[in-house]
């Protein structure tokens, strides 16, 4: 049976028969989590299409220092970019959501204040939880093999999120009261932007608003789904449609 090589992410560009010290958290985690030794193989990513092969060159009290063995192309992403427009919810509830949604592929995820969500508008009371956010989504990749690292946006209202527009998007809000679903969009999309509400939904005014602002409502089905599951459902749904899912 093949031996599992661990990933690690740096945030450098790599070249061959480079040696890198690692970082404290990288040092504690190969060292105290992976219990690795002198000579193991790692695996490092680094936010590109590439892989790169390294082994333990040294591991003293204070870091552990890798080289770069060879790298390989491997590209992961899905032909259909995704950016997930995610209402805020309950701190495990926002964490799952990040780390699944990544898991499946989405490509950038933006929170957003709603009517029910619950959030004081203070972005300076998010820093901390967008540190953490952004190691969920580190993580994610990890675990998951992606390469490429999604990004978390600074979170912002709901309104100023959707009347942004960009080229080539088409703009999706799952309403369990739509009567449009996935399969009557157009057969080609490329890029997607969507949103999901959090445990309280969007309020009348709301939904009218994100309707005038391009959104085109779809359901996922004639069930009223939780805020996590339905993230899980919609990049299932369009990545089997438009995506890498077969």
């Amino acid at each position: 049976m093949k031996k599992r090589i661990p990933r690690i992410y740096i945030e450098d560009f790599l070249k061959i028969n480079q040696v890198i010290s690692l970082s404290k958290s990288c040092t504690h985690y190969v060292k105290k989590v992976l219990r690795m030794e002198e000579k193991d193989k790692i695996e490092i990513f680094n936010n590109t299409n590439y892989i790169f092969f390294s082994e333990i060159k040294e591991i003293n009290s204070q870091t552990i220092k890798i080289i770069i063995l060879k790298k390989q192309i491997k590209n992961l992403e899905s032909p259909l970019s995704i950016h997930l427009g995610q209402v805020l919810s309950k701190n495990k509830k926002m964490n799952f959501s990040i780390q699944k949604s990544v898991e499946l592929g989405v490509n950038r995820i933006t929170p957003l204040f709603s009517e029910y969500c619950n959030f004081q508008k203070n972005l300076r009371c998010f820093s901390k939880k967008n540190i953490r956010w952004k190691n969920i989504v580190i993580s994610a990749c990890q675990q998951c093999h992606r390469n490429n690292i999604p990004e978390i946006k600074q979170p912002e209202h709901i309104f100023t999120w959707c009347k942004k527009k960009y080229k080539n998007e088409i703009k999706i809000v799952f309403d369990p009261n739509a009567t449009l679903t996935i399969n009557e969009l157009p057969k080609e999309i490329n890029f997607v932007r969507f949103l999901i509400g959090c445990e309280g939904g969007f309020s009348l005014l709301e939904m009218e608003k994100i309707i005038q602002y391009g959104f085109i409502p779809i359901k996922l089905g004639p069930r009223v789904l939780r805020t996590e599951t339905a993230v899980i459902a919609a990049i299932t749904a369009l990545q089997i449609k438009f995506g890498d899912f077969s």
